[in-house]
């Protein structure tokens, strides 16, 4: 298991320390939010699709539309991002057969 050593401001030492027994949980809480965030920065500038972002996130999509209208985020879809969408799900498909 790696180890890291971590300079923290005194006044936020003292409030991280209350959870100094769940620091892992909290450090993956919060690179899962970072996730999150610059998933949808990156749809916010057009620079992924929806489900692309999902999946940078590593959430749903569901859960990243949940995510998005917390934000006050709505979907822009251009044809071009349709076709993608699309492309997208038929490839994510298992095909019958």
């Amino acid at each position: 298991m790696a180890k890291a050593m971590l300079e923290i401001p005194d006044e936020q030492y003292a409030e991280l320390n209350k959870y100094k027994d769940k620091l892992s949980e909290l450090l993956l809480l919060g690179l899962s939010q970072m996730k999150i965030e610059e998933a949808l920065v990156f749809y916010q500038r057009g620079l992924v699709s929806f489900a692309r972002g999902s999946e940078l996130a590593g959430i749903s999509q569901a859960d990243m539309m949940k995510q998005a209208m917390a934000r006050g985020i709505e979907p822009h879809w251009s044809d071009e991002m349709i076709e993608e969408e699309l492309a997208y799900r038929n490839n994510a498909l298992p095909s019958n057969g």
